[in-house]
């Protein structure tokens, strides 16, 4: 039986709520500390200007199966505007259908139209499903090692 299609449905000021829950959610899987406060702002700031990103609601059949978030910077290593997948989620009963890689494909279409040169995520160590599927998809994990600060 083939699955439905998965909608991308962009994200505005009126989802916070569904984001946040789904951030939420993401954040236990991936033992993320989960400060709402901190993350509201964040979703605030991304949803109300474009020029820090996009977020979109997964949906099937009307109901939210997850969420993606995509952020923009800018690296001359890769000739430009770049794109750093900071959140993507599916609810559990979601998964292992096609809806990542569908997903993924969506991102990346969309960051092309959108002048991105390259397209960055990251995966936690123990999240071997995630790091299969990025790496079907095309992810290649680099020698770098990710840090970074809080400020």
């Amino acid at each position: 039986m083939t699955a439905l299609p998965l909608s991308h449905r962009r994200a505005g000021p009126g989802d916070h709520g569904p984001l946040l829950r789904l951030i939420a959610a993401y954040y236990a899987y991936d033992h993320i500390a989960f400060d709402e406060p901190v993350v509201r702002q964040g979703l605030t700031q991304l949803l109300a200007d474009e020029s820090f990103g996009r977020a979109y609601l997964l949906e099937q059949r009307g109901e939210i199966a997850g969420y993606v978030l995509f952020t923009f910077g800018f690296d001359i290593e890769f000739g430009g505007r770049l794109a750093t997948i900071t959140d993507f989620y599916l609810e559990p009963n979601f998964r292992r259908r096609g809806f990542g890689a569908a997903t993924l494909g969506f991102v990346a279409e969309e960051c092309r139209a959108l002048g991105v040169k390259a397209l960055e995520l990251q995966a936690e160590e123990g999240n071997l499903p995630a790091q299969a599927l990025y790496r079907k998809f095309g992810f290649e994990r680099l020698s770098r090692l990710p840090m970074s600060k809080q400020l």
